[in-house]
């Protein structure tokens, strides 16, 4: 195993604030609306400060709860099935490593989505879950062949994950594995709108892993490499490894604890 290129450090804490009623209360804080989940101690507190001997609530003493929960990830995993992941039995190692994710992902209570990229567009394999393993049929079902569209697979993960991160409920993780080789593009050529959708995940500050299966090249230039670097995220090579899938359920543990995720 490997990890090259750069990496940002983000530390988002063992909690986060929770969106629902669910979740340990922590602190109050006043409400323009009447709350659906009222803090009644802090309600009351509130109202008795400018109490004469009787407290008589008021719209503007109520005070809702704020609660949080221990952090938890939502993981956009987006798996090249193009034709040139035929080769070598690459399509059954990208199985094995889907399979460990969703097992990994039903452990920590996580968010799952896996999209697919072949032809000239994406497809949603998973949609996004919280129970993954009643998916799991889905994985055998996948077929591989056709032109790389990688470009079309990024900027579909990174919708989802733009999406997922406005609701400050769970960790954005985006996934690729991919042997490289895009020959399908959006606006430019293939290589250039993968880079710059790329780049779109370090500005967001969307923690990102690339997964390669890519062939080693002496005197050339590992495009993987190079994609990991421009998203700001961690690359790590699979190619020439027994078990990745067992392999990449460590790496995304490791992961889980740089950005301090419930283990």
């Amino acid at each position: 195993m490997k990890l090259k290129g750069k990496s940002k450090e983000r530390l988002y804490g063992k909690h986060i604030e929770s969106k629902t009623e669910k979740g340990k209360y922590i602190k109050s804080r006043y409400s323009r609306k009447i709350p659906k989940d009222i803090a009644i101690d802090a309600t009351i507190r509130a109202a008795a400060k400018k109490s004469n001997n009787q407290i008589n609530i008021e719209p503007t003493d109520l005070r809702e709860k704020i609660r949080k929960h221990s952090a938890k990830a939502t993981i956009v995993v987006i798996v090249d099935i193009s034709g040139s992941m035929v080769a070598d039995k690459k399509t059954t190692r990208v199985k094995d490593i889907l399979n460990h994710i969703i097992l990994n992902s039903h452990k920590y209570k996580d968010k799952l989505t896996v999209i697919g990229f072949k032809g000239h567009t994406s497809e949603m394999i998973i949609p996004t879950t919280k129970r993954p393993t009643s998916f799991k049929k889905q994985i055998n079902l996948i077929t591989v062949g056709g032109t790389t569209p990688l470009a079309s697979g990024l900027k579909k993960g990174l919708e989802i994950l733009k999406k997922e991160k406005k609701y400050k409920e769970y960790v954005p993780i985006m996934i690729l594995l991919t042997d490289g080789m895009p020959n399908i593009s959006i606006n430019k050529n293939p290589i250039s709108d993968a880079m710059d959708i790329a780049s779109k995940f370090k500005k967001e500050e969307i923690n990102n892993i690339i997964v390669n299966f890519e062939k080693k090249r002496q005197n050339g230039r590992s495009f993987n490499m190079e994609l990991a670097l421009e998203a700001g995220g961690k690359y790590y090579d699979l190619e020439d490894l027994e078990n990745p899938g067992l392999i990449l359920d460590k790496i995304i543990n490791y992961e889980r604890n740089q950005l301090n995720l419930v283990q």
